[in-house]
């Protein structure tokens, strides 16, 4: 068999820096491959030169066996080659039908078949086990269900490749679960799918073969059969990683954060008791909808609370709000970074600074100490390792993994006694993943509490000393030391008392 798309010796060169350099690539028919490295690895820049964003500087680029001199967006499609990337490329003001045929709306006597596109694009959304109205405005869907918009439009064109880059970042298990099912059903339909992800377990159910990069350069390719996750790891980063989770805690401080009877005011989450030491992260774990979400939203006061009292290290709140909660000592790492926690045009340095540039360590008399943020900004950037240590640099141009390092170094900028972070490690690579555990760990061992709200069950059992595990918007279960398994979490999670 020959791949339906293959890279030969390609080289991508962007002023002095080699993007990609002498990699080598191929995709077959029916088959999943998964690209796997750390961001900064080059990833992004093989999926540009397959789809026709870049061209390349050195090396061939064959599809279906035939070389392409002149490869284009266009050109891609043309081929078969589709891509579903982490920014959707969809007209959030047009209906779900409208995006799928946008560019290639079919016609009748010269204009637009307006009855067609409804017909067809109804038949292509219930082939891959969708119930979306195709009448429905895009802009109004959830994320997942926008996912599954862009996978459709693949359907329409050219079958033959179909490229997603980290599918289940920001979605739930559930919708997951979807996913994977389209993913393997395609397959079996004779598309060739690459597949780029961070997790190991995607890795074990989806990959057939998986290339690793490092560098913008291969480093291996193995069927996943014949490979375990440490040898996947280790080419990865380049060295091996002994334990990506720290050693947990071997005692805890004084109380900082205790929930009483806490409800929100829709009743979405209710009953809630919990707290938090110095020195202890405590994991918040539950389905899709438990209300582990809704937790962490309540305790900043982004959320209305209904009843209930909060307590920050000695001080009683009943009606939290962002402000008082952090003038109180709470932090907190959004689980959105991207549109709830970052500026992403505006520079690393003043995305770090952006709560204390107003204060009067840093703006006496209405004067700006730019030198004073900048010493303070390079300092924090060393301490959480964004990477490149470039304080004028966009945000938005830096890797998930940097990216949310940046949003721990600004929680850094004042005394904290309990920092909230939800979903602390979505889309970010091992290596970086490894070094935000480390961070958290750090802020214990300095006399912080922190409680992390994951839906990563590997995660939120390798880091968590204690576990409280929701379900239906109550606390179902406390997980203390060795009772923290990934069995007991499951089974608090779907409402049960013990793991079965």
């Amino acid at each position: 068999m020959e791949p339906i798309v293959a890279l030969t010796g390609v080289t991508k060169r962007f002023g002095a820096v080699t993007a990609l350099k002498d990699m080598s690539f191929d995709l077959f028919a029916g088959e999943v491959h998964v690209l796997l490295g750390e961001n900064g690895a080059g990833k992004s820049t093989l999926v540009n030169t397959l789809i026709g964003s870049f061209v390349p500087d050195e090396g061939v680029l064959t599809i279906r066996g035939e070389v392409v001199r002149r490869h284009s967006p266009a050109n891609a499609r043309r081929a078969g080659i589709n891509v579903v990337l982490q920014d959707f490329s969809l007209a959030p003001t047009l209906s779900v039908a409208e995006n799928l045929f946008l560019g290639r709306e079919p016609l009748k006597a010269g204009l637009v078949d307006r009855a067609a596109i409804f017909s067809r694009a109804a038949d292509l959304l219930q082939s891959l086990g969708g119930t979306l109205d195709p009448r429905v405005e895009v802009g109004t869907l959830p994320r997942a269900e926008q996912q599954l918009v862009e996978i459709t439009k693949s359907l329409v064109g050219v079958p033959g490749v179909l490229l997603l880059d980290e599918p289940t970042a920001s979605i739930s298990e559930s919708e997951a679960n979807r996913l994977f099912g389209i993913v393997e059903r395609l397959r079996g339909e004779g598309w060739g799918i690459l597949y780029i992800t961070h997790r190991m377990e995607e890795i074990r159910r989806l990959g057939d073969r998986v290339t690793v990069m490092r560098d913008g350069m291969k480093i291996s390719t193995y069927a996943v059969s014949e490979v375990t996750d440490e040898k996947l790891v280790a080419d990865m980063v380049g060295r091996d990683i002994a334990g990506i989770y720290p050693a947990k805690s071997t005692g805890v401080g004084d109380e900082l954060l205790r929930l009483e009877n806490v409800t929100s005011a829709d009743g979405r989450v209710a009953d809630i008791d919990l707290t938090v030491h110095a020195g202890e992260i405590v994991g918040i774990a539950g389905l899709v909808g438990s209300g582990k979400s809704e937790l962490a939203r309540l305790i900043l006061g982004l959320s209305d609370t209904g009843s209930g009292s909060y307590t920050v290290a000695g001080t009683t709140v009943t009606r939290p709000n962002p402000r008082r909660m952090i003038a109180l000592g709470v932090g907190f790492m959004p689980e959105d970074r991207r549109r709830d926690a970052l500026a992403l045009q505006r520079s690393v340095e003043e995305n770090i600074t952006l709560e204390v540039v107003g204060t009067r360590a840093f703006s006496p008399f209405g004067f700006l100490r730019r030198r004073a943020l900048r010493e303070v900004a390079a300092g924090l950037m060393d301490r959480a390792d964004v990477r490149p240590r470039t304080p004028t640099a966009e945000v938005g141009s830096l890797s998930g993994g940097n990216q949310q390092k940046v949003v721990l170094a600004r929680a850094l900028t004042q005394d904290r006694s309990v920092f909230v972070v939800a979903e602390p490690t979505a889309g970010v690579d091992v290596g970086a993943r490894q070094q935000i555990y480390a961070q958290l760990r750090r802020l214990c061992d300095e006399g912080a509490g922190v409680l992390a709200v994951s839906s990563d069950l590997e995660e939120i059992v390798g880091i968590a000393d204690r576990i409280y595990v929701m379900n239906g918007g109550r606390i179902h279960v406390e997980l203390v030391g060795s009772a923290i398994t990934n069995e007991a979490v499951v089974a608090g999670a779907f409402g049960h008392a013990t793991a079965s």
